[in-house]
């Protein structure tokens, strides 16, 4: 079965056959991936065959995996997904690692805001492994603040969920809410690019959580200008990237004089993914 599965999305196009053949059975019968070797004699029913080659056929197509699933793993946990939201992606757990390094050095609790919070991944996954932080996820997307709020409930995460553009929801009469860590992967493929993507991205992915403007640093711009009036003095930004970015980033920063001690962290190809910094002390 497995084979024939295989064989099947390789001839799709599908980059990692196996592994994907491979965890579309183990969904169906409900096994950890290391259980499915426990049962590799067990003899398949008609109606099981029907159910995984439906599976077979619909990540064929190249629906993404986790569409057909509805789970991305992130941080060691279970994250509901749907068409609605950007999938968490495997590089994006630096970002999470970097927030949760440096909250070590901040005294007492935190206040941190997951700034376009999509699923939540970021958020909830640091609220369950930072005590000391009260997380704040926010996101223009009704469909996404409704996922956060699910997998909040479902991990059992004490977070708050804000919907809004940006820092909209944030603004205040007599101040505006401040955080001392706002982290944030946004938008930031330029809008040419996204036609050239491949197609489970390009298909079925929302444009909105992908579309960083012509050259892919349009939010970037907003953040960076917004960001001081809503972090403590010393507070720090942390900022996902693109593969290029990281430097572009870094001297927008630098030449802007809000922000301090700039930093770009690479992947696990040696690509930029994180931008850190710090707002100025006065």
């Amino acid at each position: 079965m497995l084979e024939m599965g295989q064989k099947t999305l390789e001839g799709a196009g599908i980059y990692d056959a196996k592994v994907d053949a491979e965890r579309l059975l183990c969904h169906m019968l409900s096994l950890e991936r290391g259980e499915l070797f426990m049962i590799w004699s067990k003899r398949m029913e008609d109606g099981q065959c029907s159910r995984y080659f439906e599976l077979i056929d619909a990540r064929a197509t190249r629906l993404p995996l986790q569409h057909i699933t509805g789970v991305q793993q992130f941080m060691g946990y279970d994250f509901k997904i749907d068409k609605n939201v950007l999938i968490p992606r495997l590089d994006t757990e630096l970002l999470a690692e970097a927030v949760m390094e440096y909250a070590e050095y901040f005294k007492g609790k935190i206040m941190l805001l997951d700034l376009c919070c999509g699923s939540g991944a970021i958020g909830i996954s640091l609220s369950k492994l930072c005590k000391n932080m009260k997380i704040v996820c926010s996101d223009i997307s009704e469909d996404a603040v409704r996922l956060t709020k699910e997998n909040a409930k479902a991990l059992k995460a004490n977070i708050t969920v804000k919907k809004g553009d940006l820092f909209e929801p944030f603004k205040g009469r007599l101040g505006n809410t401040k955080f001392d860590i706002i982290v944030s992967n946004p938008p930031y493929i330029e809008t040419e690019v996204i036609s050239t993507l491949e197609e489970e991205v390009r298909l079925h992915e929302p444009h909105l959580a992908l579309d960083g403007g012509k050259d892919g640093m349009e939010f970037y711009r907003q953040i960076l200008k917004e960001a001081p009036k809503y972090l403590n003095k010393g507070g720090m930004l942390f900022l996902e990237v693109g593969h290029n970015q990281g430097n572009i980033l870094a001297d927008k920063l630098a030449h802007m004089g809000q922000y301090t001690d700039i930093e770009v962290r690479k992947d696990y190809n040696e690509f930029d993914r994180v931008v850190i910094c710090k707002t100025q002390v006065k």
